[in-house]
């Protein structure tokens, strides 16, 4: 054995790649095969949002007793406000700027 040839000897240098452009096959058709041996599409699914929001959005963690965050939570469901409107409601009652 060889350095060079790794025990192929000429084997390797016979291989030569395809010149041929592979076939064409539509895409629906790929799908039914898949479908029927059980492969499932990897693709990710659009997520549906009820509503869009009017500008970008960030995560405030918070740990408050229980107690308030108890009132907090319910004075939200009373008023049907979602926390993030509970909080701006809040904060513009407080004329927090």
């Amino acid at each position: 054995m060889s350095g060079k040839d790794f025990g192929f000897g000429n084997k390797l240098t016979a291989i030569k790649p395809d010149t041929d452009p592979a076939p064409s096959v539509p895409q629906h058709k790929i799908d039914e095969v898949a479908a029927r041996h059980g492969f499932v599409s990897r693709e990710p699914t659009q997520k549906i949002s009820r509503r869009r929001e009017a500008e970008p959005s960030a995560n405030l963690n918070i740990r408050p007793p229980i107690t308030t965050y108890n009132r907090f939570v319910n004075w939200c469901m009373e008023n049907r406000y979602s926390y993030p409107e509970g909080l701006k409601e809040l904060m513009d009652r407080a004329n927090v700027n």
